[in-house]
This record gives C-alpha cells, sequence and structure tokens, in this order.
C-alpha cells in the first residue's frame, strides 16, 4: 500500500519517526546504550544508529 504526503506529514507531526517517539527517545539515548534503545523501542542497532543521525547526534 502507498503511502502519500499527508500520511508523512502527519507523522511528522505527531512526534514520531520510524514508530519512534522522538521525545521519549531523546530523554533516553543520553542515559543508555545502543542495544538498550534497541530494546527498548523494538529497533535494530542500525535502526537506532540510523535515528541518531537522522536527528544529528553520535
Amino acid at each position: 500500500m502507498r503511502s502519500g504526503h499527508s500520511q508523512n506529514d502527519k507523522t511528522r507531526q505527531s512526534g514520531q519517526f520510524m514508530n519512534v517517539d522522538l521525545h521519549r527517545f531523546s530523554v533516553q539515548e543520553d542515559t543508555r546504550t545502543n542495544f538498550e534503545l534497541a530494546s527498548e523501542f523494538g529497533l535494530s542497532l542500525h535502526d537506532v544508529k540510523t535515528l541518531k543521525k537522522k536527528m544529528g547526534r553520535n
């Protein structure tokens, strides 16, 4: 099924990316390892690294 621009806009407005609450992720990223973040949010390690890169953090 295709997703259009309106669906992408709604996703950005809700503060989520890759079905992750970005605020919660940013709060926990300072105190947790990539492995812990991956387990907490149901992501792979690669997804955690990608998300940090897209957020402008290393």
